[in-house]
């Protein structure tokens, strides 16, 4: 437990996992919703819609880390 308490974490790369976590899910949860839009029940969005999401937004978010982008957040980004 002592090991733990010393590790330290840049701040560049603590804004970057919180921006990809972000972006995953914001990604999955439009997504699972525009494929409950297209399917027979529009109003019910399913965990299947939710899976077929986030296999895209992985892919999406994989994307994005190669490129090393700068953060949504990132004032400059714009």
């Amino acid at each position: 437990m002592r090991e733990r308490a010393r590790l330290r974490i840049d701040v560049e790369a603590a804004r970057a996992l919180i921006d990809w976590k972000s972006r995953f899910a914001d990604e999955v949860v439009a997504g699972a919703r525009r494929l409950a839009v297209e399917s027979s029940q529009p109003e019910h969005v399913t965990l299947a819609h939710y899976r077929q999401a986030a296999q895209l937004a992985v892919r999406s978010l994989a994307a994005a880390i190669v490129d090393g982008g700068p953060s949504r957040d990132d004032p400059q980004a714009a």
